[in-house]
């Protein structure tokens, strides 16, 4: 990796942001846990937006895929509905 190059995961959570349905988020970050922040700083940090991710995490409902040059950050997300 050179020093241009920034290696990143990619975090693909499914069963958040529900409305009715699940949503999906998907956030670049190094770690979980930063994962964890950004969704929060985005999404709030109401009792639904930290009990939907962190349930999500805690039953494997996601996909960690190794990316190069993402900036860090939420990606894309669709929230569940009706």
């Amino acid at each position: 990796m050179n020093k241009n190059e920034i290696g990143m995961n990619l975090y693909i959570v499914k069963e958040v942001l529900c409305d009715y349905t699940s949503g999906m988020v998907v956030i670049a970050a190094p770690t979980l846990e930063r994962a964890r922040e950004l969704h929060l700083e985005e999404f709030g940090e109401g009792a639904n937006t930290v009990d939907e991710f962190d349930t999500a995490i805690k039953c494997e409902w996601y996909t960690v895929l190794q990316v190069v040059d993402q900036p860090e950050g939420v990606v894309s997300y669709v929230y569940g509905g009706g």
